[in-house]
């Protein structure tokens, strides 16, 4: 009796054990080696390749190239080169990967340490777009301390990168989850968890906006054109595929308050590449249409902020200042602010006063963040400074920096860490 008890759940067990030994060898074909699979969750080759038929297939020179690892940067080794004084790695999101720029801000920090007399300084990317400070923290627990760096730098975006989740908080560990955040199968057969999460559409990424058919053209000739009956079909395509309970007639008249204006501003920018996207129009839609309580000036917005949302994201920064400290790493906090400190972001985005809004209350949670981090005596580098009141330094569609916004937050970050480059500089010729 007892051994008819112990047999269907060893044999399960066995079962189990076999198939994953076997999908993990399968996988093992089909699926980026690391760090390259603890990196992003799609092929790099199959991003670069999608990009350049859709998004750049007009501007073929800012297809991103992506090195061994997945990431847009040069080519880098996990051993640090005999000839490299000083090693960083850059962590972060689209901002740090470099969209729709023809260099990202690892390439242009490294050129300026190079103009300095500091070629022998490394500022590794490992930006991935559609991450956030979670990805981030555990990007670095399993990727950037093996490559052994003096500094890290972790990039937080005030836009989207406060996350309503602490670090260390008790959670059962999800069957299957986008590396390198663990998961269950990610523990067991890390090869597979890839190969499920990029195809079931797992990641951040993954999730984000419909693949509709026909809509990148009809939004961009809209942009281009603006007519009331181009605005007529656009409100169409919009309630068929993202709000069919809204009438037509409000979805027209929140479209409509951009009109020449718009199309204008857009025909300024076209060096930028800009462009507009079914999840952006649907944002401004969804945020005109809300009800909830908006701020309507900075200080209504630091009163609206729920400091819990705040706090959470701290956790995750605290805990990769505790790795950074553990490796003998100095870690370094980049906030990235919103573009309302860009004049023209501002004047493009009027005629929506909710959704921008948003840029208010994002604006408030990064100066409270920054205010806690230096309590903490963390090592902050705020690139509002920087960028506050710079006409032309972010993208009027999606907020991501522009090609100036681009070079000024890397000369901010450059001189910033010089210091600390010049220190190993001289360390290592004294050795």
């Amino acid at each position: 009796m007892n051994k008819t008890i112990w047999f269907w759940p060893t044999y399960i067990l066995l079962l189990l054990g076999v198939t994953l030994v076997g999908t993990e060898f399968v996988a093992s074909f089909l699926v980026p080696s690391w760090p390259a699979r603890d990196l992003r969750p799609i092929s790099a080759v199959t991003l670069s390749e999608n990009v350049s038929t859709t998004v750049f297939a007009d501007s073929p020179s800012l297809v991103p190239r992506y090195n061994d690892w997945g990431v847009r940067d040069r080519q880098r080794s996990i051993e640090r080169p005999a000839d490299v004084r000083y090693r960083s790695v850059l962590v972060g999101d689209s901002f740090v990967e470099g969209y729709f720029v023809p260099a990202p801000i690892s390439q242009l920090i490294e050129q300026h340490w190079a103009k300095e007399g500091h070629a022998d300084a490394e500022a590794i990317n490992l930006g991935i777009a559609a991450t956030g400070p979670r990805q981030y923290y555990y990007r670095i627990k399993r990727v950037a301390l093996a490559l052994k760096p003096d500094a890290i730098v972790i990039f937080v975006y005030a836009g989207n990168d406060f996350i309503q989740a602490r670090l260390g908080d008790f959670a059962m560990p999800a069957l299957a989850e986008e590396l390198p955040v663990p998961s269950i199968l990610g523990t067991i057969a890390p090869r597979t968890d890839w190969f499920v999460s990029n195809r079931l559409g797992l990641s951040e990424i993954g999730r984000g906006n419909k693949d509709i058919p026909g809509e990148n053209e009809l939004l961009e000739h809209w942009a281009e054109q603006p007519t009331p009956d181009q605005t007529a079909r656009v409100a169409q395509h919009m309630k068929q595929y993202y709000y069919p309970k809204l009438s037509e007639d409000t979805i027209r008249e929140i479209l409509s308050r951009g009109g020449e204006p718009m199309r204008m501003a857009l025909a300024q920018r076209k060096a930028d590449h800009q462009s507009l996207a079914g999840w952006l129009v649907s944002s401004i839609i969804d945020w005109e249409t809300g009800t909830w309580p908006i701020p309507h000036d900075a200080q209504e917005a630091d009163r609206m902020i729920d400091p819990t949302v705040v706090d959470q994201t701290l956790s995750w920064l605290v805990g990769a200042e505790e790795l950074a400290k553990a490796h003998e790493a100095k870690l370094f906090v980049v906030l990235e602010p919103v573009g309302i400190g860009d004049p023209d972001y501002v004047a493009f985005w009027k005629p929506w006063p909710r959704y921008l809004s948003y840029q208010l209350s994002a604006d408030a949670r990064h100066k409270r963040l920054a205010t806690t981090l230096r309590q903490r005596g963390m090592q902050v580098i705020d690139l509002r400074e920087a960028l506050d009141g710079v006409r032309g330094s972010y993208r009027l569609t999606d907020g991501h920096w522009t090609e100036l916004g681009t070079q000024i937050a890397a000369d901010r970050v450059a001189r910033a860490l010089l210091p600390s480059v010049v220190k190993a500089d001289k360390r290592e010729r004294a050795e």
